[in-house]
C-alpha cells in the first residue's frame, strides 16, 4: 500500500495500547461508527492511533453492535518525542465560533486549551464533553498523533497559579505597551498565549495582566481582532516562526 492510499484510510482514536500484532478492542460507538457510518466491514483496513503508541495499519474484525476488534498489522507512523507545549488561554464564545476556535486551534498545533472566564465572558459554563469529542474529530482528521488537553474552566483571577512552568507566557492586548508576538517567539520553546474575550479585556483586567510575573504583553497586529480570529493568528505566528527560524538553521 502506497502513502496516498494509506492517507486515505478511516482514522480514528483508541484509549487503548496499540501493538503489532495484536487485537485492539473497539466499543459499540467506534464499531458503528466503521460499520454504519463509513461503510467499512471485517476485513477493510483502517488508521487507529491513541496519543502514545504511534499509528498503525489495522484489519477490522468481528464488527457487531456490541463492538468488535481490530487486528494491528503494523506502525505506520512513530510517536514523536515530546515536543514544545502550546498552551491556549482564551474565553469561552457562543457555540458555532467556539466550534471553529476549538477545531482550528487543534490544526494549528494547540497542545492544551485553557477556558477562561472574564468579566466580558458572555458564556460561563461549558459542555466539556461535547468539545473534548470535537477535539479528537479534529486530531483525527488533521493527521496529529497526540490528543490535546482539555483544562478546567477557571476565572482570569486564578490565572497565575494556573500558568505553566518553564513556559514562555505571552498576553495578547489591544492597547498598551506591547511588543510583536513574533518578536517574542523562538523555535524550541513551550509557549502560552492568553486571548481575551469578545469586547476584550477591561482596563482594570489589562493593568492586572501587565503586573503578574512572567507575563509579556503582545501585540497580533494593527486591527482589532475577533476572539477566535486572534487565536488563529497568534497559534499561527507559534507555529510559522517556530518553523521558519529552525528552516533557517539548516
Amino acid at each position: 500500500m502506497n502513502d496516498d492510499d494509506l492517507f486515505k484510510l478511516p482514522r480514528l482514536y483508541i484509549d487503548a495500547p496499540i501493538q503489532k500484532d495484536r487485537v485492539v478492542p473497539l466499543s459499540a460507538d467506534q464499531a458503528h461508527y466503521f460499520k454504519t457510518v463509513l461503510r467499512r466491514q471485517d476485513g477493510d483496513n483502517v488508521r487507529i492511533f491513541n496519543g502514545r503508541d504511534g499509528e498503525f495499519l489495522c484489519v477490522l474484525q468481528e464488527m457487531t453492535k456490541k463492538g468488535g476488534t481490530a487486528f494491528a498489522e503494523r506502525q505506520t507512523r512513530e510517536q514523536p518525542a515530546d515536543s514544545s507545549a502550546v498552551h491556549l488561554f482564551f474565553a469561552p464564545i457562543k457555540k458555532s465560533r467556539m466550534d471553529w476556535l476549538v477545531e482550528k486551534a487543534i490544526e494549528l498545533g494547540a497542545t492544551d486549551l485553557h477556558p477562561v472566564v472574564t468579566q466580558n465572558t458572555e458564556v460561563r459554563e461549558l459542555n466539556t464533553k461535547r468539545l473534548m469529542q470535537q477535539m479528537q474529530e479534529a486530531a483525527e482528521q488533521c493527521e496529529r498523533l497526540d490528543l490535546p488537553v482539555l483544562h478546567d474552566l477557571i476565572k482570569l483571577n486564578t490565572l497565575a497559579a494556573q500558568a505553566p512552568k518553564d513556559t514562555v507566557l505571552l498576553a495578547a492586548l489591544e492597547r498598551g505597551d506591547t511588543q510583536p508576538v513574533t518578536d517574542v517567539i523562538r523555535p524550541g520553546q513551550s509557549i502560552a498565549i492568553l486571548i481575551g474575550p469578545e469586547g476584550g479585556f477591561t482596563a482594570q483586567e489589562s493593568t492586572w495582566i501587565q503586573t503578574q510575573s512572567g507575563w509579556v504583553p503582545v501585540s497580533l497586529g494593527p486591527r482589532i481582532l475577533r476572539s477566535e480570529t486572534a487565536a488563529c493568528v497568534a497559534l499561527t505566528a507559534v507555529m510559522l516562526k517556530g518553523r521558519s527560524d529552525n528552516d533557517g538553521n539548516h
